[in-house]
């Protein structure tokens, strides 16, 4: 009986959501396992998916100009969430996930309106004198292109590809003035940027990769002169980078990007809450699942904290919220508490969870690195199913 781990981490940086937009009474949810910017690509992985025994489908996203791949299209949030992570849990689809918007739909293309003038009737009458004829001139609206890109810096759009098939991977990519800086600029792979140059002699950037169940590669990056990485350039002139990432424990890790907690809290913030949500509702359906969280956080030392006390408001502050000071350990116990106080709210009997604070012993990064916030994350182990 194979283990798999459900991993939550913290993307406190991401704007949740780039690709999750705001929710409207028709917002659709897909559950995508790929994006293409090829056309008969998308096709393939489409055929693919399908004799994997999923109803794929794909359909095109006009603004980004990519096809999308989909295994689930649903107005339902909780039902899309509870199919991702069933997909992620129960298929080699590791990287499922959430698109919330609409696929499929094209601009319209603009058209020129052309006035419709009518022209005078003229008389002519015998032995009148016949003027030529007026010529009306019809001009039709200009249009106009749509205005160019005010670059500040350099273009560049950073493709994170995994190594082991040459698939993009969604994710982000952070760009530091050294590997000890205290501050970073983040952006999402796949899209063109305009970085400004760095500041300092070298004319260097320390770049750091952040995607769901990849090992994060730390590196150097030239900005005056990136080549040979580059491959090449896109629409926009943007240097294309490509940058090759390897996957962590094959299959053992699933990551959430919007699970989190305030800092040293154990109120979660409320983006937590949908993916919660589908947990909750796998574990609704299949009565046979058992998990063990498992709650980390940045560093070993004792700190003031923010506990639930009484408190059932699980996404925000309350007034029974108490303050104590706890030990590494006791504050991760109470985290991994927090969310199993949640799930059993939602239906998913207590007797299927068990709960472990593991402390600081499992950092991701170092304590006082600038990535430190990484840390502080929930696992999620399904120990039978």
């Amino acid at each position: 009986m194979k283990a798999l781990k459900f991993f939550f981490f913290v993307w406190a940086v991401m704007a949740i959501q780039g690709e999750v937009l705001a929710q409207t009474s028709d917002t659709e949810h897909y559950v995508t396992i790929g994006v293409f910017a090829v056309h008969e690509n998308a096709i393939r992985f489409t055929d693919y998916a399908n004799k994997k025994g999923f109803n794929a489908q794909y359909a095109i996203n006009a603004p980004r100009k990519l096809y999308y791949v989909y295994l689930l299209q649903s107005a339902d949030r909780r039902k899309a969430f509870a199919f991702m992570i069933k997909v992620r849990a129960e298929s080699e689809f590791k990287d499922a996930w959430l698109f919330i918007g609409h696929l499929g739909r094209e601009e319209a293309p603009i058209q020129a309106v052309v006035p419709i003038i009518e022209e005078p009737v003229v008389e002519i009458k015998v032995d009148s004198v016949i003027t030529p004829p007026v010529v009306v001139k019809i001009e039709t609206p200009e249009i106009k292109p749509p205005p160019k890109r005010i670059v500040k810096g350099k273009l560049f759009n950073f493709k994170f590809i995994n190594e082991e098939n040459g698939n993009e991977v969604r994710g982000e990519i952070h760009f530091a003035e050294s590997n000890r800086a205290t501050q970073y600029q983040a952006f999402k792979a796949d899209t063109v940027i305009d970085l400004p140059a760095p500041r300092n002699a070298a004319g260097t950037f320390y770049i750091t990769t952040l995607a769901a169940g990849y090992r994060s590669m730390e590196t150097p990056f030239a900005y005056k002169d990136p080549l040979p990485v580059s491959s090449g350039t896109g629409s926009e002139g943007e240097l294309i980078i490509p940058l090759s990432i390897t996957r962590v424990k094959r299959g053992d890790y699933i990551e959430f990007s919007n699970v989190s907690f305030y800092r040293n809290s154990v109120v979660m913030q409320p983006a937590s809450q949908s993916e919660l949500d589908g947990l909750a509702d796998l574990m609704t359906e299949h009565t046979d699942y058992k998990v063990r969280i498992h709650g980390h956080c940045n560093g070993t030392d004792s700190r003031d904290i923010i506990t639930l006390g009484t408190s059932t408001k699980f996404f925000e502050s309350d007034i029974t919220n108490a303050k104590t000071h706890a030990s590494a350990k006791e504050f991760t116990e109470l985290r991994a508490e927090a969310v199993r106080r949640y799930l059993v709210t939602q239906g998913v009997s207590v007797e299927r969870m068990l709960t472990k604070g593991q402390g600081g012993k499992m950092m991701v990064y170092p304590q006082n690195s600038v990535y430190a916030n990484y840390n502080d994350r929930v696992e999620v182990e399904i120990i039978r199913h």
